[in-house]
């Protein structure tokens, strides 16, 4: 392989979800297998690639205020920056000569299906100095960009459910579900690097498996994977509660390498409502799926997503959502205001909700769930839980860590005191001292788990 001098340095910005870094992880290894080398700065980079978010309006906005930034980077005289590319989900709602007029420096547009060819129209591509490399290999490697201990592995693309509120089946198209021996190869590439948590999502995970095994494949999916050595935590991130079977629920509740963590975005729970989101579920379907998990998952963690101000949520609708929140509480809520997508059915919905009217139901929801996050942790003081280490601090007085109930980013921490002997991705016991609102402080009582 050639030496690596300045035409080779290579910048990646990811914004969006998990699936997009996944994505990112994935273009980032061709790369690096090709001949690049990462620069955390794009300033010392030739190429700097944009991993773009387009759901909502505010993603496209960040995704639109970071691909300028750059820009104005390669504005510069006598800069480094000799190539801009942009992939994910704007490039799918903007078509390439409208991206291009809003910001003229982008050099390649490369669209979701042409990601395993993006060395190759790197290399191809004109304007500019990039490296030949005809020793790599595209497709082929994935570079974690964080500890490897804990990763996402994405067993689908796309979605056919079709929600009424939603851009994603016209971003990412209709569901396309992995092979399932290909997701078995790829979770023990990833063990070899270090992984004990696997986390799997897509954008329905319980759909997986329909479009190419006729059938939902989820728990055979699973029992696959809990008999892979070296995993400890296997997490199901994303699961629709119209697709929660027994089925799922008992392998679940019958696996201590699935963490007892039901995922489950109900949006809302009024009927009316989410008929409207064409959820295709009903209030009273959603009670029985949470009852079935409550009565079948000792101690599950349930987190959930909530929507407020959707076209036609009055008073009495919220009101709803907002008392069953507190009559069937979940570990973990996450909420946000209804936002209004052009090409969306929910777009020519009404009537409209004011926007300080859903603001307004978005605090009271989540004070509401500020409260009930607040009275779980403090009911754990005192008790000894299994926690997996997730950061050490350079000064080393604590460590960060997670319980089975804490997903990566989206909920709480561990944070243990006097964290002697520890590194990431070790499963220990802690005992704990202090509770706040979302995070735990605990120390260690024990050594490493096995």
């Amino acid at each position: 392989m050639p030496q690596n001098n300045n035409s080779d340095t290579l910048s990646f910005i990811s914004l969006g979800c998990a699936k997009n870094l996944v994505d990112s992880e994935q273009i980032m290894g061709d790369l690096v297998n090709y001949g690049y080398q990462l620069t955390s700065r794009p300033e010392d980079s030739s190429v700097v690639v944009i991993n773009t978010c387009a759901f909502l309006g505010e993603a496209r906005q960040e995704a639109l205020d970071t691909i300028n930034e750059i820009a104005e980077i390669k504005r510069k005289e006598g800069n480094k920056l000799k190539r801009i590319v942009v992939v994910g989900c704007l490039t799918q709602y903007f078509d390439a000569e409208t991206l291009k007029e809003k910001v003229p420096e982008i050099d390649l547009i490369i669209p979701l299906e042409n990601y395993h060819k993006i060395p190759e129209l790197l290399r191809n591509d004109s304007k500019g100095n990039v490296p030949n490399h005809p020793s790599g290999k595209a497709g082929s490697s994935r570079l974690l960009s964080s500890s490897p201990h804990s990763v996402y592995v994405k067993i689908a693309e796309g979605c056919d459910n079709r929600c009424a509120y939603c851009l994603i089946p016209s971003l990412r198209g209709r569901l396309r579900s992995k092979q399932m021996d290909d997701i078995i190869s790829e979770v023990r590439a990833l063990r070899k690097l270090g992984a004990r948590e696997i986390n799997l999502i897509a954008q329905d995970t319980t759909s997986y498996g329909r479009d190419i095994y006729g059938k939902p494949m989820i728990v055979p999916l699973l029992n696959k994977l809990i008999k892979l050595k070296g995993i400890s935590w296997i997490r199901l991130l994303y699961t629709h509660p119209a697709h929660i079977s027994s089925e799922l629920i008992k392998v679940v509740s019958s696996e201590p390498k699935i963490c007892n963590y039901i995922d489950m975005p109900i949006q809302h729970i009024n009927n009316k409502i989410l008929n409207l989101m064409g959820r295709k579920i009903t209030r009273e379907e959603i009670i029985t799926v949470y009852n079935n998990i409550r009565e079948n998952i000792p101690g599950a963690a349930l987190r959930t997503t909530v929507m407020v101000g959707y076209p036609g949520e009055g008073k009495e609708e919220f009101h709803e959502l907002f008392n069953f929140l507190r009559q069937y509480p979940f570990e973990r809520v996450g909420a946000f205001v209804f936002s209004l997508e052009k090409g969306t059915r929910a777009f020519n919905q009404g009537p409209r909700v004011r926007k300080e009217v859903a603001e307004a139901r978005l605090e009271k929801v989540m004070m509401q769930q500020k409260k009930i996050s607040r009275e779980l942790n403090r009911s754990m003081l005192g008790k000894v839980s299994e926690v997996m280490v997730d950061e050490i601090p350079r000064q080393g007085r604590a460590a960060y860590g997670r319980l089975f109930s804490q997903a990566p980013e989206v909920d709480g921490k561990v944070v243990i005191n006097m964290p002697r002997g520890l590194k990431p991705g070790d499963l220990v016991n802690v005992k704990m001292m202090g509770a706040g609102t979302y995070d735990l402080l605990g120390e260690k009582v024990s050594n490493e788990f096995s």
